[in-house]
């Protein structure tokens, strides 16, 4: 039996005028459609973070592959490299943050 039809078996049992009983069903089916919207957002969101992911893995993958080999397990080379990277993203937060500073 489906949700409506049970509520409204609850109804009638009550003896709840028909108004009021589509009045309810109303307000559940608004509420279920705003869910429903409120979880595709969400799954929409999580895949394209998913897609993201692929498209630069698939994209970046063989870079990031010569980058290990650059570094051939040598932890100073590592250390030298997480830097320049941390450096990179520190120098452009700075530089995202002057441009949406900026007013055109």
């Amino acid at each position: 039996m489906y949700r409506s039809q049970e509520i409204i078996k609850v109804f009638n049992e009550y003896n709840l005028p028909e108004e009021i009983s589509k009045y309810i069903l109303a307000l559940e089916r608004q509420l279920l459609f705003e869910n429903s919207i409120y979880e595709w957002l969400h799954f929409s969101h999580l895949t394209k973070l998913e897609k993201c992911k692929r498209f630069f893995y698939e994209d970046f993958n063989d870079i990031f592959l010569q980058e290990i080999k650059d570094i051939g397990g040598d932890f100073i080379t590592l250390h030298r490299y997480k830097l320049r990277l941390w450096d990179i993203k520190r120098k452009n937060r700075v530089y995202g943050n002057y441009l949406n500073s900026l007013r055109y």
